[in-house]
Order: C-alpha cells, then sequence, then structure tokens
C-alpha cells in the first residue's frame, strides 16, 4: 500500500476523533511531539517565573537573565541525557523531557523570590498543561467536535424526530415543574456556582447512562462476516478498493482503542442530549417571558425580581429576569437527563438513539481492518 494512501486513512481516522485506531499510536512520537511548539513557547514564557513585581528593572533583568540561563541549562541536560546536541530541539517527548518542562520553570521562583508556594503552583500547572494536551491531542477531541458537531447538523432531522416523540409526555411533566413555586425558589434564586453545580450533576449522571450501555454497544461492531462485510463499508473512505483477508484474525482492539471509540459515541449523543435540553430550555424561555411577569415571580421566590430586560409586544409589557433564566437552565439541564435516561432504557429508543452513529464507528472498524490487514501483507522494502 502506497505510503501516501497510508496517511490518507490515517488522516481519516484523525478527523472522525479515532487516531488511536492508528498503527502504532505513539504518545511521545504522535501526540506530545506535535505539541512540542506549544510547550516550547509555554517553556520559554515561563522564564518571566524569575521576576518579582516589588524589585527594580535591573534586578528583574538579571534574573530573568538567570532564569533563561536555568532553563538552556535544563534544555542541554536533557538533550545530552538522550545523546543529542545540547540545544537541539527534541524530535520526541520522553520522561526525561517531561520532568524538566514540569520541574525546571517551578525551580524560578523558589531560586529567586524563595517562594516555595509559587513554584508548587508552576509545577502543578505545567503537570495539567501536558494532562490537557496529551488527552486533547491523544483522542483527537478538537477533529472530533468538529466532525460530531458536523453530523449533528447533518441528523438534524432524525434528531428531531426522535426528540418530539417524546417531547409531548416530556413537555407535560416539565410543564407543571415550571409553574411550581418551589421550583423558581429553588432554582430561580440559586446563585451561579451552585446552579453550574446542578448542571454539571445532571451531565454526570447523563453520562453514566450513555457510558454504562457503550460495551454491549460496541462490543459486536469490529466482528464481520468475511472480507466482503469489510468491503462493503469501505466505499466512500480512502481505504475503498483494499481488502481483508480474514477479518476474524487480525489483532483484537486495544483497551485504548474500545475507549477511543466508546469517547467518540459518548461525546456525538451528548451533543444530542444537549440539543434536546437546549429545545426544553427555549420552550421554556418563550413560555415564561409570554406569561411570567416580575409580579409573578417576586411572588413565586418571595424576593424582588432581577429584571434583565423589558420590551413591548402588541401592546403588552414584557420582561426577561434572572429568575426566569436560572429556571429554564435548570429545566434544560433536567430535560437532558430525562431523555439521556428514557432513551437509554427504552428498547426501542435506545436502538433508534445509538443507531446511527453505531453505523459510523462500524464503518472506522472496517477501514482499520482493511488498513491494518494492508500493512501487514506489506514487506519490509515496500
Amino acid at each position: 500500500m502506497e505510503q501516501s494512501r497510508v496517511e490518507d486513512i490515517e488522516r481519516w481516522l484523525v478527523r472522525r476523533g479515532i487516531p488511536h485506531f492508528i498503527d502504532r499510536y505513539s504518545a511521545s512520537r504522535d501526540v506530545l511531539t506535535r505539541a512540542i511548539p506549544v510547550l516550547t513557547l509555554v517553556f520559554v514564557f515561563e522564564v518571566f517565573g524569575a521576576a518579582q513585581l516589588e524589585w527594580r528593572w535591573w534586578a528583574n533583568l538579571l534574573a530573568v537573565a538567570g532564569g533563561f540561563a536555568i532553563l538552556l541549562g535544563g534544555w542541554a541536560i536533557a538533550n545530552r541525557m538522550r545523546g543529542r546536541p545540547a540545544l537541539a530541539r527534541p524530535v520526541s517527548i520522553g520522561s526525561v523531557e517531561l520532568g524538566v518542562f514540569v520541574l525546571v520553570p517551578a525551580l524560578l521562583p523558589a531560586v529567586f523570590g524563595g517562594d516555595l508556594a509559587d513554584a508548587l503552583a508552576v509545577a502543578l500547572a505545567n503537570a495539567l498543561l501536558l494532562a490537557a494536551i496529551y488527552v486533547v491531542t491523544s483522542y483527537g477531541l478538537v477533529p472530533m467536535t468538529r466532525w460530531a458537531v458536523v453530523r449533528l447538523f447533518v441528523q438534524l432531522a432524525d434528531t428531531l424526530t426522535l426528540f418530539t416523540r417524546g417531547l409531548p409526555l416530556l413537555l407535560v411533566a416539565f410543564t407543571f415543574l415550571f409553574i411550581n413555586a418551589e421550583v423558581w425558589q429553588l432554582a430561580g434564586t440559586a446563585d451561579a456556582a451552585t446552579l453550574s453545580a446542578v448542571l454539571i450533576l445532571f451531565v454526570a449522571l447523563g453520562m453514566v447512562f450513555v457510558v454504562s450501555r457503550l460495551p454491549r454497544e460496541l462490543r459486536p461492531l469490529p466482528r464481520f462476516d468475511g472480507p466482503g462485510a469489510v468491503e462493503a463499508l469501505l466505499v466512500g473512505t480512502p481505504a475503498e478498493g483494499l481488502t481483508c483477508r480474514d477479518p476474524g484474525g487480525l489483532a483484537e482492539p486495544t483497551r485504548r482503542q474500545w475507549g477511543n471509540a466508546g469517547l467518540v459515541v459518548l461525546f456525538t449523543q451528548m451533543l444530542r442530549v444537549a440539543l434536546a435540553g437546549a429545545m426544553v430550555g427555549a420552550f421554556f424561555m418563550v413560555f415564561g417571558v409570554a406569561l411570567m411577569g416580575a409580579g409573578i415571580v417576586e411572588a413565586w421566590t418571595t424576593v424582588p425580581a432581577e429584571v434583565l430586560a423589558t420590551f413591548r409586544l402588541f401592546g403588552t409589557e414584557h420582561v426577561v429576569t434572572a429568575e426566569l433564566v436560572r429556571v429554564s437552565v435548570f429545566l434544560a439541564g433536567f430535560a437532558g437527563l430525562y431523555f439521556t435516561v428514557y432513551l437509554t432504557t427504552d428498547a426501542v429508543f435506545r436502538e433508534e438513539f445509538f443507531e446511527d452513529t453505531m453505523v459510523e464507528i462500524r464503518q472506522a472498524f472496517a477501514v482499520r481492518a482493511a488498513y491494518l490487514d494492508a500493512l501487514d501483507r506489506q514487506t519490509p522494502e515496500a
């Protein structure tokens, strides 16, 4: 198989947020190494950690110069430990480079300011930055998001159809909550931190329900009844025209590959749930603006209404209150959780909920099968 075709297939996998399907996918070679320019920029910028606001300009200039020397020394030591020239640009990121990136900049506040707390904060921040870069890059979260959003709009009609089938019961149940004074006292007067925590809880519970279904939904996807079943799924992909001699003889997906496929499904479905919740929230915002005046809001919350906007429509004055926004957001989150539970526990809706995404993931498994089979057949000289 030509190298250009291999690269096309690998780019196709990355665009769909499943880079771990790539053969011999390596964190040091394929993930963190691609982030070397960003890491280098952060590493150099942190030289200003040697400066202190209360010092005079010339003292800070000397401190920055000393800090730069320490960073440069750390870089040189890491290169020499790897057997590279002292000031060479790293070609891969391993434990040595990671240690230098986390610990060396943390030395600057400690050496020049004697501030161990700042040093610990810098080390922790660098470690968290590395973790974030690894997760975002390793699992292709940026291309995954782009692909999932595009798929969401492509399948918008199906999503709306699925949602509206459960909408009547959903809106009846939530309308009773919306006109309940206790809900307004609970959610309408909540502060931003409390409301955010509740929404995070709803999202976490919804993810638990979706994740609980993933093993059963994903398990059959990499199994194919012969080469013909694989080849039929390759149409329209960069692997079209390839064959897979024995799909059953390929290595089972690794734990990371299963996790990567599950993350794509989880992310895609949670976007659909978010759309359903947003529709409910928008409905109650319109409903509330039409019917809930400031006087009703004050009577139900027992506190003065916080009016955000006032406007006239058809000769009637309407208000948008902060309490209405909070209640609508709360019900949107609750509706998203309800929608998730409903669709993952009802057999008919569950099949429809996962079906289109599973078709996409099964196609990716077919591409993986043909891609790995073609690589296995290559001679060492090819």
